[in-house]
């Protein structure tokens, strides 16, 4: 009983942590789903004792503990694949914004090139004149 107390306090812990980062904005929501999710489960878990056991009985697991690390494995390798995917469309956005960047730079070069050659076009002009 003492060790679903301690884990429900834990859980809900978790789950309050994960929402007000969320709250304060430090955790884009897209990311916080799959912590809500898994804190919710821990909750559910913690208070629902035979759950772990049944859990654990249709993954054809006799120890019912392991059950639970085995879940906490899956859940590392979805996090693991979902940050992949997510550092993944941010390099390609890098790549493109830097792309652009570069371009817009060449661009500011070629104008500030024809504008100083106008400038010293009409210098020469006005010097001629007097």
């Amino acid at each position: 009983m003492r060790v679903q107390i301690v884990a429900f306090i834990t859980s809900l812990l978790v789950t309050g942590f994960v929402i007000e980062q969320v709250r304060r904005r430090r955790l884009a929501v897209e990311y916080s789903l799959i912590w809500i999710v898994a804190g919710l489960g821990m909750i559910f878990f913690s208070l629902w004792k035979r759950g772990i056991e049944l859990l654990a009985g249709l993954m054809g697991i006799y120890y019912a503990p392991s059950a639970l690390f085995v879940v906490f494995g899956v859940l590392v390798f979805v996090l693991c694949i979902h940050f992949s995917l997510a550092i993944s469309k941010l390099s390609s956005s890098n790549r493109v914004l830097i792309q652009r960047l570069a371009l817009l730079e060449d661009e500011v070069g070629a104008r500030s090139i024809v504008l100083s050659t106008a400038e010293n076009t009409d210098k020469g002009t006005k010097e001629e004149d007097l």
